[in-house]
């Protein structure tokens, strides 16, 4: 009877042994779609060999996927729909940017026998021989755990063809999971012995994106942007050439361009969202658009500000108005370029956007801009051609004779005065 409770003992424990520690994460905005994540301690030790992954999602689903790495370029993707009205089609692909990812052969991935569609919900139980690592080198266990997932509601495909074209998804996200949840176990498919199970339902490292939320948040920033960089900035910035009055400063140039600011603040905190959504807040645009900002909203008032102090106690220009008004120029011009930059690359990120946007924003950047130096060419060179002009007709040149006359201006006759003309302040930014 011992020897017997000593067999049963010793077979428990080299079942345990085999038994997979499950990590599950299910957004709360997936529709019921769910993914699970299993690394037999010999992968894991060794650094290669097979890994688990079983993804679920209802029948309702046109596609859905998991992908390795905190973006789409950074791994290998596994995306699957259906085939038959019982069975799914996994299809692994490469993504070389935010575009429909390409079927890659050499993603060692195969469905185990379990997958299906059954009692309405997509099931596909994947092997993945050589998904240790991402595309840069890097093991996946060296840092976060970062994974990303999509999906798209839609009629199924009904399709074997792993090439099959995809719509862009209509939810996308990230999330992270602890290694010590998924490492254990020597099951070839864990998910049917699992001694633990994880669940990431309310995980504090994810993030679930709305795509069409997200579409309108870029069109709100490039709007919004685009018309304080390319419009307000410049225009209101000539308002002192414009308008000169000893009023425009204070009570015209200077609340225009606080509106501007405002504006252009706005469209920036929406594009600060949409780099997140991204999970692109270091890439060259958004830190572009962080040093204009910062020229705008910072810099350019402050030398404003001080400009006009000085200006009204001394009424002569100072290096302040210099900085000022070239400052403002630079900044301007950085974050009209920074814009083409953005609408450039939009219809790469959306298919929705118009591939001509960047076109028409030059064109408008290039004629806003046409205007400007007109100003203030036309503003420099007009008092001289005016002056010629009625030098011409106040001494008329007649041949053999020399045309003489005394000082009749009425300027003459007035006192000079003593208050500064705050009308020759010109000192704005572009």
């Amino acid at each position: 009877m011992r020897f017997f409770i000593l067999f049963a003992v010793f077979a428990i424990s080299l079942v345990q042994l085999g038994y997979g520690h499950v990590a599950t994460y299910a957004p709360s905005e997936g529709m019921g779609v769910s993914f699970s994540v299993n690394i037999p301690e010999d992968t894991a030790s060794s650094g290669v060999g097979p890994m688990y992954m079983q993804l679920k999602a209802p029948s309702h689903i046109q596609w859905f996927a998991l992908g390795q790495g905190p973006q789409m370029t950074s791994g290998n993707m596994l995306i699957v729909y259906s085939a038959s009205a019982d069975n799914v089609t996994l299809s692994p692909r490469t993504a070389l940017g935010h575009i429909e990812p390409f079927y890659n052969p050499d993603i060692q991935a195969v469905l185990l026998d379990d997958s299906g569609i059954e009692n309405g919900t997509m099931k596909a139980t994947i092997r993945c021989d050589n998904c240790m690592r991402l595309d840069n080198g890097d093991h996946i266990l060296n840092r976060r755990n970062s994974w990303i997932w999509a999906m798209k509601v839609g009629d199924p495909f009904r399709s074997d063809n792993v090439s099959h074209g995809l719509q862009q998804h209509d939810w996308h996200g990230f999330f992270s999971l602890n290694p010590k949840d998924i490492i254990g176990g020597s099951s070839e498919n864990p998910f049917e012995l699992s001694e633990k199970e994880a669940d990431y339902r309310d995980t504090d490292n994810q993030q679930q994106v709305s795509d069409s939320l997200l579409h309108k948040k870029r069109i709100a920033h490039g709007v919004m942007t685009s018309v304080a960089f390319v419009l307000l900035f410049p225009n209101f910035a000539l308002t002192l050439h414009l308008i000169p009055s000893r009023w425009t400063v204070a009570w015209i140039h200077a609340p225009l361009q606080m509106f501007a600011i405002a504006l252009a603040i706005a469209g920036a905190a929406i594009g600060y969202l949409v780099s997140e959504d991204l999970q692109e807040p270091g890439s060259y645009h958004p830190i572009i658009g962080y040093v204009a900002m910062a020229g705008v909203v910072i810099f350019q008032p402050v030398l404003g500000i001080v400009q006009h102090i000085q200006f009204r106690k001394s009424g002569k220009k100072t290096l302040y108005g210099a900085l000022h008004r070239w400052f403002g120029r630079l900044f301007s011009a950085l974050g009209i370029i920074n814009g083409g930059i953005g609408f450039h690359y939009a219809p790469t990120y959306n298919p929705d956007i118009p591939p001509a946007s960047p076109i028409v924003y030059g064109i408008i950047s290039g004629l806003v801009g046409v205007f400007y130096v007109f100003v203030l060419y036309w503003k420099k060179y007009r008092p001289r051609f005016k002056s010629q002009k009625d030098a011409e007709v106040i001494f008329p040149a007649s041949k053999g004779s020399v045309a003489t006359s005394t000082n009749t201006s009425s300027s003459t006759l007035c006192e000079k005065s003593n208050a500064v003309d705050t009308s020759k302040e010109k000192s704005q930014p572009p």
